[in-house]
């Protein structure tokens, strides 16, 4: 049962002095608690205190502690419980790695791992007669007592499914049924429906006026759909302009560092910063002046300071305005608020599948138009502009009658398949279908008769 942890401690030494590989971190705290680094007296614990190597924590019953560790893996624990940490350098050779090991020396302890996103974790959880090595992405309770430990996996109603590890992942043991579990109390269950901190910010632009619109688009749209998401938390001056003001230069060069370090004083995990500019475009076949272009961006960061901090998600939207003899603000702005209602359609379902830890990463797919020409091109290009699939899309080939397109979806291709067959037929040109392979998409255009 402990084969884990003693391979791991082959060859390896105690690094008292060293600072941790990987901080846990005080998220916040409730009730009675008391922790210990070497000392004998207790030392109280506050948000963003670090647990160092040597650290001993214990709870009272009904008291909770929210850790994070690397700012990608969150833990709750429920008192009464005994926690310890401690860090070993492991020698193979020349090369050095070390470990954190969390020591759950009694009570129950929430890992959730939604947010890990499948980035390692030098993290070992060590319990009574046995540890383990986290799986990633991971959500599940530890429960120690009376010198044993089990399992389980969350379920609906405050109930729990006995769990264990099976080829690198944590599975329900067969037969098992959810039930309610002495131990897992409801401190740990309502973990499971924290909200996450969001602050949203975002800058308009009118080109053509060298202007902000009065009032601002993009940020007070965002901050009130996006309030309505579930699972989601705003934090205080989402879509205010003023804190977009102060913030457009970070804004308008993707100032990373500075846009994370804003969210991060806001007390925010993840900032969804956006630009909306509008503008009139030179048009190929009709005069500049009759259409305004509405142009959105965002990206979700998150709003960690750690060197492997990701982008989440990308996003943009495009739309085109008729003047039709309007004053140019109106038209402008307009197209700015299509762009804003379109880009947050496209952000609500990503934010969606990110709070239940499943990431987006962005798919290329091929397309390859046979019998192609000038017309049916243009026809094709106005089919993949009306698919929500599609994020981005450009022609990388057009000779002997052949066009290729690159594809960046935004869903599967399941999804794109299914919104391309959804879609009318209409126009001057039809696009069969041919024997496509994973990755490409494949059809001939025909001509309507």
């Amino acid at each position: 049962m402990k084969a884990l942890l003693a391979l791991l401690l082959a060859g390896a030494s105690l690094a008292a002095a060293a600072a941790p590989v990987d901080g846990l971190r005080v998220l916040s705290s409730e009730g009675r608690l008391r922790s210990w680094r070497f000392e004998t007296e207790p030392w109280p614990l506050e948000a963003g205190d670090r647990l160092n190597d040597g650290s001993r924590v214990e709870l009272d019953p009904g008291a909770v502690l929210r850790l994070c560790f690397g700012d990608k893996l969150d833990l709750c624990l429920a008192g009464p419980a005994r926690l310890a940490l401690y860090q070993l350098d492991i020698h193979q050779g020349d090369v050095v790695s070390r470990r954190q090991v969390l020591r759950l020396e009694e009570g129950a302890l929430l890992v959730d791992g939604r947010f890990q996103f499948d980035r390692p974790l030098e993290l070992v959880l060590a319990l009574p007669e046995r540890s383990l090595a986290l799986p990633p992405n991971a959500r599940f309770f530890a429960l120690a007592q009376g010198g044993a430990s089990r399992l389980y996996l969350p379920a609906d109603g405050g109930l729990a499914v006995a769990a264990d590890l099976s080829n690198s992942a944590l599975v329900a043991l067969p037969g098992a049924a959810p039930a309610a579990v002495e131990g897992l109390g409801p401190a740990l269950f309502t973990e499971l429906t924290r909200t996450v901190k969001l602050l949203v910010i975002a800058r308009d632009y009118d080109q053509d006026l060298g202007q902000w619109p009065h009032p601002a688009v993009l940020g007070p749209l965002l901050a009130e759909r996006l309030a309505k998401l579930p699972g989601l938390q705003l934090v205080d001056g989402s879509g205010a302009t003023r804190l977009a003001y102060a913030a457009n230069g970070a804004l308008k060069k993707g100032d990373d560092s500075y846009l994370r370090e804003l969210g991060r004083s806001k007390g925010a995990r993840w900032v969804l910063a956006g630009n909306d500019v509008s503008l009139t475009p030179p048009q190929e076949e009709e005069p500049s002046s009759r259409v305004v272009l509405g142009q959105a961006e965002a990206r979700l960061l998150e709003c960690s300071a750690a060197a492997d901090s990701q982008e989440l998600v990308t996003e943009a939207a495009v739309t085109r305005v008729a003047r039709a003899g309007r004053a140019l603000e109106l038209s402008s702005r307009q197209a700015q608020e299509a762009a804003a209602d379109r880009l947050a359609y496209y952000m609500e379902p990503h934010l969606l599948d990110l709070l239940a830890g499943r990431s987006h990463p962005q798919v290329l797919e091929k397309l390859v138009l046979e019998n192609a020409t000038q017309d049916s091109v243009r026809a094709l290009r106005d089919r993949l502009d009306r698919l929500d699939a599609v994020a981005r899309f450009f022609r990388r080939a057009f000779a002997q009658r052949t066009a290729s397109f690159d594809l960046v979806l935004r869903q599967d291709e399941a999804e794109l398949d299914r919104q391309w067959a959804a879609l009318p037929a209409d126009g001057d040109w039809r696009f069969k279908a041919l024997p496509s392979e994973s990755g490409v998409r494949r059809f001939r255009a025909q001509a309507v008769r």
